[in-house]
């Protein structure tokens, strides 16, 4: 057996680097014209020059101190041979005292800005390996940022490492541009590659952590559970927040809702209330698709370019058909692969992608509840059409790529409950935002413990926490994933691996919600898929109702997963009204190749496999047969 030691930039796993790729000096100006910097934290900046073509910058340590007045936060400390006279005094979880001094590093590996925040007092001996600082609890946070665009650049900030909560317990945390998923391209494959290379130098310069919990919300939520899918033992405890289960299903919802709903329902000529347009959804408000997700209407369109990507980069299919395309698909063409469109004018390869809308009733579960008439679901489904590789409309459907959709399964860029999910405690913070409209819907957390039920017959390694937006869980949280893991550690029974993350999870940790009062209230999620439209059932879900999404509606299963869906025949049954035999033609028309069959797995649909790498070249990319592991 070879070993391979690789270099500091990368890549490793991911296949290769992404080109073109822009450093902190080559990005866009800000919205005020000015560079973008990178903020260390102490109040300077990074400079702006690179040392190679792989954006590599000059490490360097500083260090900060909290102060006594809470209001100010962190401070520079200018002299690492005195102690301020307002420096806090802090005591860890291990019950160490200590002066609430940080060491701040920053470096580049993989191509990416990181950042690693630790206590340690300067007057002490300097960290390593083998001997850590003496403030250092033993554990280690790795924090995800939000978004999801295209990459391309290295990015100007991390998912910020000076987290009070976390630093003065004594934890270790770390982060990295490519880990804000706006930056790293919502590619969790370069996400944990650049994780493990980051884990690997703290490890090296300051010890091996006992655990490593991630934590991060939205896109940051998507990269934790992706990883830990895919690359189990990266991380070892999950605390994902405004959690979406995968990018690829995610956006599933968010184009349909954008691309083709949006514009069909807002027709003057259809006449449609707000209250109808809803429902065709099921969202908890019309504006969750007309401006939450409607603000962004081609999010997965490769014109749809983060603001730090260069404009005169950017693809354009007339002026620069050679320029970057910024699908979250095109970068990870490692992954997808790639091909000619011949629809499409310009001739160069483009990479596959997953989405498919055959044989989709949109609107079924309205029509079937008696919210909306068969008229407007004739309507609906014969007009709403679908979307070319450019994510331009057109009124035939769109058909997935085949080798997309089966990609997407095998390597885990579509969350199963089992393979890496099987084998790590969540705690999912569930911030309640479906009262004010916002596209971070509770529905998908119970997506995600849906599909750990299906593929484990349980979610007992998952754990939800509801609650309004004026209550703030992280820290106890925090604990609770700390005990958890403990008690993991400490269970040497020869139980599978699932077994004893359940029988270590915490007594105090269960499923549960608060009320407005404070109260808490233990009760175990429930979504009932006959109730779309009034998923009241429970003190929990009166509290913080749950709604769907296009596909729930349209009759899928809340796993959420089916990217193209087995077909059937029309069969009447299914519908609790009657038809016309005018209508039943038009029916038999617009799904002439059949509906889909919710009680059928997706065309290719799986378990992920786990440690998947990416060839180098085009040739060698990975396409199910020639992968390694």
């Amino acid at each position: 057996m070879s070993i391979v030691n690789y270099p500091i930039t990368g890549p490793i796993f991911s296949g290769e680097h992404q080109q073109p790729y822009f450093c902190l000096s080559q990005l866009a100006l800000d919205g005020e014209g000015q560079p973008r910097r990178f903020a260390i934290g102490n109040g300077e900046f990074l400079e702006h020059s690179v040392t190679d073509s792989d954006c590599s910058l000059p490490t360097r340590v500083d260090y900060v101190y909290h102060s006594t007045d809470s209001d100010a936060g962190f401070k520079p400390l200018l002299d690492l041979g005195a102690q301020p006279q307002d420096l806090a005094f802090t005591t860890t979880n291990e019950n160490q005292d200590a002066p609430y001094i940080v060491r701040i590093e920053t470096g580049t590996i993989n191509r990416a800005i990181y950042q690693i925040a630790i206590l340690h007092d300067p007057a002490s001996t300097m960290p390593s390996a083998l001997n850590p600082s003496a403030q250092w609890n033993g554990r280690l946070v790795y924090a995800f940022g939000g978004g999801c665009e295209p990459g391309y650049f290295q990015g100007n900030n991390t998912a910020a490492v000076l987290r009070d909560n976390m630093l003065r317990l004594g934890y270790a945390v770390v982060s990295s541009t490519l880990n804000v998923n706006a930056q790293g391209g919502c590619n969790d494959v370069i996400s944990a590659e650049t994780a493990m290379m980051v884990k690997e130098h703290f490890i090296e310069s300051y010890g091996e952590p006992r655990y490593t919990i991630g934590y991060g919300g939205s896109g940051g939520a998507m990269q934790q559970l992706l990883i830990a899918g895919a690359y189990p033992g990266i991380i070892d405890g999950l605390l994902p927040s405004m959690t979406f289960a995968d990018a690829v299903t995610y956006m599933t919802d968010a184009q349909e809702c954008a691309s083709l709903l949006r514009d069909y329902a807002n027709d003057p000529a259809r006449e449609l209330s707000d209250e109808t347009k809803a429902v065709l959804g099921g969202w908890s408000m019309w504006s969750v698709c007309d401006s939450s997700l409607g603000t962004r209407p081609k999010r997965i369109a490769p014109d749809d370019c983060s603001a730090q990507i260069p404009q005169a980069a950017r693809y354009h299919p007339q002026t620069n058909p050679e320029g970057v395309r910024c699908s979250i698909y095109d970068g990870m063409r490692n992954i997808f692969g790639e091909r000619l469109y011949p629809e499409i004018t310009v001739q160069r390869e483009f990479a596959r992608a997953p989405h498919d809308n055959i044989g989709v009733q949109y609107g079924l579960a309205a029509l079937n509840q008696g919210l909306i008439d068969t008229a407007l679901f004739l309507d609906l489904n014969k007009n709403i059409g679908g979307w070319d590789i450019d994510v331009n409309s057109r009124s035939q459907r769109t058909e997935a790529d085949d080798d997309a959709v089966r990609i997407a399964y095998q390597t885990g860029r579509i969350t199963s409950g089992g393979a890496g999910l099987s084998q790590v405690p969540i705690i999912d913070d569930r911030v309640y935002l479906d009262d004010v409209g916002n596209f971070h819907a509770s529905v998908y957390s119970f997506i995600m413990r849906a599909r750990l039920e299906r593929d484990n017959g349980h979610a007992d390694n998952y754990i939800i926490r509801r609650h309004a937006r004026d209550l703030n869980l992280a820290s106890d949280n925090l604990a609770l994933m700390d005990q958890w893991l403990a008690n993991i550690d400490a269970d040497s029974s020869p139980m599978s691996t699932l077994a004893k993350i359940v029988a270590a999870k915490p007594a105090d940790l269960q499923n549960d919600c608060f009320a407005a009062n404070g109260e808490r209230i233990v009760e175990d999620p429930m979504f009932d898929l006959e109730k779309l439209f009034d998923n009241t059932a429970g003190s929990c879900n009166s509290l913080f109702p749950p709604h769907a999404g296009m596909r729930l509606v349209a009759g899928g299963p809340l796993t959420n997963d089916v990217l193209k869906c087995q077909l059937k025949p029309i069969d009447y049954a299914d519908y609790s009204v009657e038809f016309s035999s005018g209508e039943r033609s038009r029916l038999e028309s617009i799904f002439a190749q059949g509906v889909c069959d919710w009680s059928q797995p997706g065309l290719h649909q799986q378990v992920n496999q786990t440690w998947l790498s990416f060839g180098p070249s085009p040739v060698n990319r990975y396409t199910g047969a020639d992968s390694t592991h």
